[in-house]
């Protein structure tokens, strides 16, 4: 398949110009010619070649500077540029590599060599070209995609908060005039009603945290504490399991969104509990780092296998053991955007059949790069 593109010719010599010409002219090429350095960095500016034949040794400017120049630019860094010349020494090479040159041309110029460099590098040139057209399609669904889910979440967000309200309003106004199986019934609307609307405040606050969107409200905090009161509402689902949360034997005090990052405690414990085992044990562990606490999460669940440990905390993800499913994959993209914006990390140690340890590590004070923050009053 003939692969032909512009072709920018820059070198002060016209007899090397008409050289080259001769040797590509039956190619398919559309020729363009400049004879100094200036001139070349201008012509690839305005006709945006396929490739650039750059000579080195040119008055004024020479090939090298053209070459930092050009890819300096991002209007033409990504167009490929050939070197021209009869230096061979290493050095020269070197020279030309740092400045951003993608390949050599050795003077005499071979006509089959020439060519052969000339089609490669328009055929990478093209193949860039289409990588960046899809990404940037890609990038346009994606904005879609967020827009439209937004959208969606925030009417769902209204419409179960008033399924909710409707439905506390009449367990409270039918008290005592219900029987167990009505009553049971109420409970459950209430109870899946809390969880779809813990899911749409997940995924609001996803992607107003990947947006950086979400400012933080810092206050001096015992992560301890902290933990301990994520994990109090909690313990009517523990059943017959057992969570032992672990009191440090140092101070555990750092600057951070206690709201969010006690969201981020309930969230690992949920989880440990959900595919914990009955008479399984949970543990809650801290250790002090240099200028930074680290939460541990303990349990003796079914574990994941290691090839999904990053993957479960991409959004929308979920991880998969023989025996279920772990998680709807919200929550643990949650947690990672979430420490992530207080300049922290996260991750996980398991094996399948071994349980797995949900870590978390928090820094004293965030940076103030980490997210838009909102100092407390």
């Amino acid at each position: 398949m003939p692969i032909n593109g512009k072709v920018l010719i820059v070198d002060d010599d016209s007899y090397v110009c008409a050289t080259m010409e001769a040797l590509l002219k039956n190619e398919g090429h559309q020729l363009i010619f400049a004879s100094s350095g200036a001139e070349g960095q201008a012509k690839a500016l305005s006709e945006r070649p396929d490739v650039i034949l750059l000579d080195v040794m040119m008055p004024e400017m020479d090939g090298y500077e053209v070459c930092r120049r050009l890819k300096a630019d991002p209007s033409t860094a990504a167009i490929p540029v050939l070197l021209v010349t009869a230096l061979t020494e290493r050095k020269e090479r070197l020279k030309g590599i740092e400045a951003g040159a993608n390949d050599y041309l050795t003077k005499p110029i071979d006509a089959q060599d020439l060519r052969l460099r000339v089609r490669n590098a328009i055929y990478t040139r093209k193949l860039y070209d289409q990588l960046q057209q899809s990404f940037e399609q890609l990038k346009e669904l994606e904005a879609l995609r967020d827009n439209l889910t937004h959208m969606i979440v925030h009417d769902m967000r209204s419409s179960l908060g008033s399924v909710l309200g409707f439905a506390q309003l009449l367990k409270a106004s039918a008290k005592n005039k219900l029987d167990e199986r009505e009553t049971n019934f109420l409970n459950k609307v209430e109870r899946n009603t809390n969880l779809l609307l813990d899911m749409v405040i997940s995924l609001l606050d996803v992607s107003r945290l990947e947006a950086g969107q979400m400012p933080l409200r810092m206050n001096p905090c015992n992560v301890y504490d902290l933990a301990r009161a994520a994990i109090q509402p909690l313990e009517a689902l523990l059943g017959s399991r057992q969570i032992d949360v672990e009191q440090p034997d140092t101070p555990t005090t750092v600057v951070c969104d206690i709201d969010l990052c006690r969201r981020v405690v309930a969230n690992l414990v949920s989880n440990a509990i959900k595919y914990t085992n009955d008479d399984g044990k949970i543990q809650v562990r801290f250790e002090r780092l240099p200028q930074a606490v680290k939460v541990l999460v303990v349990d003796n669940g079914p574990g994941i296998p290691r090839e999904q440990h990053k993957k479960i905390f991409e959004k929308f993800s979920q991880a998969r053991t023989e025996q279920r499913s772990l998680g709807v994959g919200l929550g643990l993209a949650f947690c990672k955007l979430a420490i992530e914006a207080h300049g922290g990390s996260i991750g996980v140690e398991s094996d399948v059949g071994k349980g797995s340890t949900f870590w978390f590590i928090l820094p004293e004070k965030p940076p103030e790069s980490a997210c838009t923050v909102v100092k407390a009053t």
